[in-house]
């Protein structure tokens, strides 16, 4: 069974031990995976041996880049939508913070890598509601920036100053410094005629991950892949090459990328239904297929509570320091 809540922080720290002996892959896997036999709830774990820690009993927690805290969101559409946010400290679960905020905060909610106080999450007035992009300040509950809500939103990510990269199904892209205005990059054309649905910046802010879809004439997604780039726009390259991406993670050196290959981002008109795995590959490849065959990708270990060993499934949530 999991360690106890208040052992989490002992028992990081021993795995981080065996990760420095290792020399493997850095940080903290979280995820939500429940293998048979597993409790549900929001697992951290090590990306090498496969060792977990339980965080919280319930799905779907997001934790701040450095994983010292998570958040839980709790949505209610009775006498008008809301979500509650709250904060808990991930060593003994206490709550740091406890607020109500109209409408509907996604699960993609990401915390400043500056300011511990403020994330970045998409909002829209209902669960139903077209979606644009949110800054909110927990110290003074304001928003301190906003997008247009659409149908096909601007995809945004936090840079490592606490700045914005704003990223336009356009092609604009510009660095929005909160309070101070925004400034443009450069603008491109997008391969395949695709649309950006998320942008994900490696922790340096030196390359980017354009998570790009392909549109239907009927406005469904045909499919999703990720392609690199330098910050600037420059050097843009394919990473994947299966159409079936979901959602994507950079561990905490910048040197590799772990992504959702998910068979239900692609929709016929009948069904989504399908298989979800993750897997990680070097941040230098290009045209990942990522099936067992290729050897183009590989999957986390993971290390179910009677000592046997699988490879970790979706959903995953972040890769943390």
């Amino acid at each position: 069974m999991p360690l106890p809540f208040r052992r989490f922080a002992t028992a990081l720290a021993g795995m981080g031990v065996a990760l420095a002996a290792q020399g493997g892959l850095p940080g903290t896997v979280w995820h939500s995976f429940s293998d048979l036999g597993n409790p549900q709830g929001t697992f951290a774990s090590n990306p090498n041996s496969g060792a977990s820690v339980m965080v919280d009993d319930e799905k779907w927690r997001s934790p701040w880049p450095d994983g010292s805290r998570f958040i839980q969101r709790d949505h209610s559409s009775q006498g008008g939508d809301e979500t509650r946010l709250t904060v808990r400290k991930t060593s003994d679960r206490s709550v740091l913070v406890d607020q109500v905020v109209d409408g509907y905060l996604a699960s993609d909610v990401r915390a400043s890598p500056l300011a511990a106080h403020q994330i970045l999450a998409s909002w829209g007035k209902s669960f139903f509601a077209p979606r644009g992009s949110i800054v909110y300040d927990f110290n003074t509950q304001r928003l301190l920036y906003a997008t247009q809500p659409s149908k096909t939103p601007d995809a945004l990510d936090w840079m490592p100053d606490g700045s914005l990269l704003r990223v336009r199904p356009s092609g604009e892209i510009s660095r929005v410094m909160l309070g101070r205005g925004e400034q443009p990059i450069t603008r491109l054309r997008w391969p395949e005629s695709r649309v950006p649905e998320a942008v994900h910046v490696s922790p340096d802010g030196s390359k980017v991950l354009l998570q790009l879809a392909a549109i239907r004439d009927t406005g469904s997604v045909a499919g999703v892949d990720l392609w690199m780039m330098n910050v600037d726009g420059s050097q843009l390259r394919r990473f994947t090459k299966n159409d079936l991406i979901s959602n994507a993670f950079w561990s905490p050196d910048g040197r590799y990328v772990a992504f959702v290959k998910d068979t239900g981002v692609s929709c016929s008109e009948f069904s989504c239904r399908g298989s979800c795995t993750v897997w990680y590959a070097e941040a230098t490849a290009s045209n990942v297929v990522a099936v067992p065959p290729s050897g183009d990708a590989r999957q986390f270990p993971l290390k179910r509570p009677d000592g046997s060993m699988t490879t970790m499934g979706c959903p995953m949530a972040a890769w943390t320091r």
